[in-house]
């Protein structure tokens, strides 16, 4: 964590003479205190903010979404795929969505070698007879 990122637990006495236990620190420049009534919540709070400052110093961050798990990933993959790329994700997305046709049929890699093959040796024949 960097130098402005720290946190300490405290146990304190409140004005009614109750004891706490507060958490506090900076989290990137921003002053954080929070009071809980037990020390374990005290603990979790600041493996929290822990947790998040170490995310935030790695450039991760959290959001909310309706993505799946496995669609996030994908997502995830396509930008990293795209990294360097002129366009946005959209155009190549729009681009795919426009011009890519399912096949008729889907064969045996085989059967289809066979058929392109033969194809080809029709359009040599045809040519050569012209």
């Amino acid at each position: 964590m960097s130098a402005n990122t720290s946190f300490e637990l405290a146990r304190f006495t409140n004005r009614n003479g109750t004891s706490s236990c507060r958490v506090s620190g900076w989290l990137h420049g921003v002053p954080i205190r929070k009071n809980f009534k037990s020390r374990e919540e005290a603990a979790v709070q600041k493996s929290v903010l822990e947790i998040r400052a170490a995310q935030e110093a790695a450039g991760l961050r959290q959001t909310t979404t309706f993505l799946t798990d496995t669609q996030l990933r994908e997502a995830e993959g396509a930008f990293r795929r795209l990294s360097g790329r002129p366009r946005p994700l959209l155009s190549y997305l729009d681009y795919a969505l426009a011009n890519y046709r399912e096949p008729r049929e889907l064969k045996p890699l085989d059967r289809a070698v066979e058929e392109y093959v033969a194809t080809k040796q029709k359009e040599c024949a045809r040519s050569s007879k012209q």
